[in-house]
């Protein structure tokens, strides 16, 4: 028993046995897991797991989480590949000449073709090499990639789980190098370094869970491929993995791991290159030769080109980008549609593939989820046909939800943002709201001027843009109908000099028509607001701001450009 409820060791549905699965005392239950969010009442818990009687070890009991990040949609199960399925492909590659000679062009000897199963799979009169993926022994996956004379190409089982390619030589390893592909891993492997994991979906890719798998290492070398791709990729991986335990092994320019010991290099010579291996520049702390190289490619990308985007180009001629570091804050009176307008933003984010974290502490996630499917399809209330179709079409939506179970200390929040980042490469974070973490009444500009501070601090280490919602004054009757102004935030005294944009929204009220049928007098007034909203982004660094106008459609809660706002 822990807070008033129930911890179960193993989640009887998803068999995740961290304590993550909670039962509420009392008739009914309910009962929810933290890690597949399945739940129920006392009755459907009672028949999964029987009339067995949990074994409670409180040795092994955690302290209770105070918060959870979800994605916006459950994953789908993921399929398991014929068992079978490598040794089949692995014997046709044995029997084709022109195939084993194409490996062997490339530096691979007989030994390594038979320790990692490589194989042959033709369809359609294209050959493609097959590399199957091993976790404790058993086939997860496959990928595929063409021989030549067909173009280069990759293609991987659908519906199958992404590993770490060669995963199990890090257990009880206290160093590791990882390579971008699988090919370059093999590479290293045959010169005589066997603690070696290779990313098989790409260099700019890196699954969540992997970040968990590597919590262990003390030492990490990056092996990526020495172009500019490879350079961004390795770089976003330090982030993630921690730039304190993470040194980027540098190979010669235009050269992967393969290409590297084709050139005629071995082990020693690779030895020297890891001895040389540094760590990255701290985030927000370059030289003068660095800066200059941001700021030609800026300028060769276009004056814009390096901020994400919002889903309404008049507002982005405003906004000119959310670039890295920035911390921008949203604000607007009561019921304009802040909450909307930032998830607008993180709905279009992660439709381009930028991962998002949404943490709000006024909605939990599934009423968010409804809010992001009622804008998405435009529908005023979800079927269970539009949340299957949603979990059909977005599931790999790259969209995190996070919410508290009580009051949260600023600390803790920064905390767990940090840990998101790593753990999902996020691009973009809306925090909502700023003032829910004052916890004072007698120094609440202090505590706001902390938290501003500590988000845009965190915005600068992470390099990621921070959008956070900050609640207005109250104000009386007589001035309710006014545009806000930056000095209307509630205990503004720091937020507007701290922050790097600033966004307004406005909605005029509509007029009332509710009449005393007795007296024939007005007597009360709507809180009904007009559709048209006014998007007022106030001076920034990047800019003089400026005014522009979205039509907000209430019945499902999205903004669009107004026809004569379009280019």
């Amino acid at each position: 028993m822990e807070s008033g409820q129930i911890r179960l060791k193993i989640c009887p549905v998803c068999g995740d046995d961290k304590w993550h699965c909670y039962v509420a005392p009392g008739d009914g239950g309910p009962w929810y897991c933290h890690k597949c969010q399945e739940k129920g009442n006392l009755w459907k818990l009672k028949n999964l797991i029987g009339d067995d009687t949990p074994r409670w070890n409180p040795e092994k009991r955690k302290k209770k989480q105070i918060f959870t990040i979800r994605p916006a949609f459950s994953r789908l199960k993921f399929k398991t590949p014929n068992q079978h399925q490598a040794d089949r492909y692995h014997e046709a590659l044995l029997q084709d000449a022109g195939a084993i000679d194409y490996l062997k062009d490339r530096g691979f000897s007989q030994v390594s073709i038979k320790r990692f199963k490589l194989g042959l799979y033709e369809k359609n009169g294209v050959k493609w090499l097959s590399i199957p993926h091993f976790q404790t022994g058993q086939l997860v996956n496959i990928k595929f990639r063409t021989l030549p004379p067909a173009e280069k190409s990759f293609q991987r089982i659908a519906g199958c789980k992404s590993i770490l390619f060669n995963s199990d030589s890090l257990n009880g390893q206290t160093e590791a190098f990882i390579t971008e592909g699988e090919l370059d891993a093999i590479s290293l492997i045959q010169a005589g370094i066997e603690n070696v994991i290779g990313v098989t979906n790409g260099a700019g890719a890196f699954d969540p869970e992997w970040i968990d798998q590597l919590k262990p290492l003390k030492k990490i070398f990056l092996v990526y491929d020495a172009d500019e791709a490879g350079m961004k990729g390795a770089r976003s991986l330090a982030k993630r993995l921690g730039y304190n335990r993470t040194y980027m092994v540098v190979l010669p320019d235009g050269q992967d791991a393969n290409d590297y010991f084709l050139a005629g290099n071995d082990i020693f010579d690779f030895q020297n290159l890891a001895n040389e291996a540094h760590k990255f520049d701290l985030p927000g702390v370059v030289g003068m030769g660095t800066a200059l190289d941001l700021l030609e490619r800026e300028s060769a990308e276009g004056k814009d080109a390096s901020g994400l985007k919002t889903p309404w180009e008049n507002v982005d001629r405003l906004v000119k980008g959310f670039r890295p570091g920035d911390l921008i804050v949203l604000s607007a009176p009561p019921k304009t549609g802040k909450t909307s307008w930032a998830l607008d933003i993180s709905r279009e984010l992660s439709l381009a593939g930028h991962p998002v974290l949404f943490y709000c502490l006024e909605m939990r996630a599934e009423r968010l989820c409804k809010k992001l499917i009622e804008a998405h399809y435009r529908v005023e209330e979800p079927t269970i046909e539009n949340i299957r179709k949603a979990r059909n079409e977005l599931a790999e939506l790259p969209l995190y939800f996070a919410y508290s179970f009580k009051k949260q200390s600023l600390d803790n929040v920064l905390s767990l943002i940090r840990e998101a980042i790593q753990r999902y490469d996020l691009r973009f974070i809306v925090f909502d709201n700023l003032h829910f973490l004052i916890r004072t009444v007698s120094n609440v500009n202090e505590e706001l001027g902390q938290a501003v501070q500590g988000f845009k601090l965190l915005a600068e280490e992470m390099e990621i843009p921070i959008m956070t919602i900050a609640q207005p004054r109250k104000r009386g009757t007589e001035g309710r109908d006014e545009i806000m102004r930056a000095d209307d935030i509630k205990y503004s005294n720091s937020v507007h000099s701290d922050c790097d944009q600033m966004i307004i929204l406005h909605r005029k009220r509509m007029a009332s028509t509710a009449m005393d049928i007795e007296q024939g007098a007005l007597v009360a007034e709507t809180e009904a607001l007009a559709p048209v909203t006014l998007v007022r982004v106030e001076a920034n660094r990047y800019g003089s701001g400026g005014e522009t106008l979205l039509y907000f459609h209430g019945e499902y809660s999205r903004f669009d450009m107004l026809d004569d706002q379009r280019p």
